[in-house]
């Protein structure tokens, strides 16, 4: 911590004097780096996966990559992923290696609240991800990556700030920044991200906003997500909740109940996947939570009180230790029947009324991502001059997918589901024939050996493929899996043949 900077600074100068700081590395990321191994041998996807919980890692890459040089024609690195593919391995460990970690920056109490913090960003992060997955989104891990950086401004303040965050009765009090700082946190956020020349989206997603005023709904989006995060600290049966879900169910078109639900498993599988934070999830005082999903990330019973983060000192949470996760002995399908079962039915609806493409893709995303439990799943469709497939939909939470392009050459594998329609199940009993069929690149980014893929056609012409898989968990894919998702499948062909009519 800096201890040379004075109390009483502008806005201007805590930006001159942030900017060129960096936030500290969480050790349990460093850990989980350290056992992916070497970053040329990785996908950039499991990389982001990982920095993505971790919004000083996050950050050191998106600054890193933004500092670059870049021509005119060049996109704008808008997410984790994206930066890591620029940047490459060597420039990965150079900008993982100048960062300190946070356990060795700041005392018990701080850290505390700085894990509150990135729990309630990542929170938000989530939320953000699912409504853009509901609107078929073609890049929801941009929103993620915005929301999971709109506390960048108070990590700052809280890490190099030398204790004048103290001085806020809390931090969720508008009022109370402005009149301790001189400015909002989200003000200096904001400005931060302008000097690091992070991405246009990032920086106009902690602009300020009219609530009257017609939003690009990714904008939208964000701020609904960054608001349902904070509220959920205070109550989830609160008359704010209440509105935000109206607001959300209108923004979706969707009724209530859609909303709530949808709302509710953002919230849980963000605290599912942030364990290790230590701190008490907004998702551990949802009304009726099941007893067992709550003891997977509930902290001990003298922490859970908090609801809204304070400056004032606490205990130190201690994160729990990787062995008290889940851990399956045996795999075996997670396959919800009932919200597949329900998918289908759905869909079968939808294609015998008015047809709907935004409607049809989030039931279909729901089919695999809450019915069949998929991890990655998307569908690549042919480019007019037939040499790659490009991925078109994306229905899982999987990052790094949106510039994927697969070769169709040599008589690889999607070649000859492309020449010849079919759905293969690979698994151990025959990965040495499906495998080396495989481009080599592609078996590189998907690293696992049990998937899924089958040609999608309407019309009696193959149109593209659709590829799945549980990469990251204990499960694997069974028979039962292989006949749901050949059912599925059908499905997105009959949709693609309504869509050409």
């Amino acid at each position: 911590m800096n201890t040379d900077m004075e109390e009483k600074k502008t806005l201007e100068q805590w930006v001159e004097c942030l900017s060129k700081l960096y936030l500290p590395l969480l050790k349990h990321s460093h850990q989980a780096l350290k056992e992916m191994g070497a970053y040329e041998d990785v996908s950039m996807a499991k990389l982001s996966n990982i920095a993505l919980t971790d919004p000083g890692l996050s950050l050191a890459l998106l600054r890193a990559a933004c500092s670059m040089p870049r021509s005119r024609l060049q996109d704008e690195i808008h997410t984790v992923d994206a930066a890591a593919m620029k940047l490459g391995a060597g420039n990965i460990t150079k900008a993982i290696e100048a960062i300190p970690f946070l356990e060795d920056s700041i005392d018990d109490a701080s850290k505390t609240l700085y894990m509150q913090i990135i729990a309630r960003d990542y929170h938000a992060a989530y939320q953000a991800y699912g409504f853009a997955r509901e609107r078929v989104d073609m890049a929801p891990e941009e929103l993620f990556t915005a929301a999971m950086l709109h506390g960048i401004g108070t990590l700052m303040l809280l890490i190099h700030g030398n204790g004048v965050l103290a001085k806020c009765s809390t931090l969720n009090d508008l009022d109370s920044q402005k009149e301790t700082l001189g400015f909002s946190l989200t003000q200096l956020s904001h400005a931060l991200a302008q000097r690091w020349k992070l991405s246009s989206f990032i920086v106009q997603s902690l602009e300020k906003y009219d609530e009257n005023e017609r939003l690009n709904p990714r904008l939208y989006e964000v701020q609904l997500a960054s608001q349902v995060a904070i509220s959920a600290e205070k109550g989830w049966q609160t008359e704010e909740m209440e509105t935000l879900i109206e607001k959300i169910a209108t923004h979706l078109r969707c009724d209530i109940e859609a909303a709530i639900l949808g709302v509710r498993d953002n919230a849980i599988h963000s605290a599912d996947e942030t364990v290790f934070y230590g701190v008490t999830p907004a998702a551990a005082s949802l009304p009726d939570l099941d007893e067992d999903i709550l003891k997977t990330f509930s902290p001990p019973a003298s922490d859970a009180d908090d609801k809204e983060i304070s400056t004032a000192p606490q205990k130190q949470r201690k994160a729990p230790p990787a062995a008290s996760l889940a851990v399956i002995d045996e795999p075996f399908s997670p396959l919800n029947h009932a919200i597949f079962d329900k998918v289908v039915q759905d869909i079968k609806a939808q294609l015998a009324d008015e047809f709907n493409l935004a409607e049809f893709m989030s039931l279909i995303k729901r089919g695999f991502q809450d019915g069949l439990k998929l991890n990655r799943a998307f569908f690549a469709m042919l480019e007019p001059d037939k040499k790659n497939l490009i991925c078109r939909f994306i229905f899982s939470n999987e990052t790094g997918l949106r510039n994927l392009r697969i070769p169709v050459n040599n008589h690889n594998l999607f070649q000859r589901l492309l020449d010849k329609p079919q759905a293969i199940r690979c698994r151990q009993e025959n990965q040495h024939k499906v495998i080396p069929l495989i481009p080599q690149a592609f078996y590189k980014f998907i690293n696992i050996n049990q998937f899924f893929v089958m040609t999608i056609r309407t019309k009696g012409k193959a149109l593209g493929v659709v590829y799945v898989d549980r990469y990251g968990n204990d499960y694997g894919l069974d028979q039962t899996d292989y006949e749901t998702l050949c059912q599925l499948c059908q499905l997105l062909s009959k949709g693609f043949e309504r869509l050409g009519r």
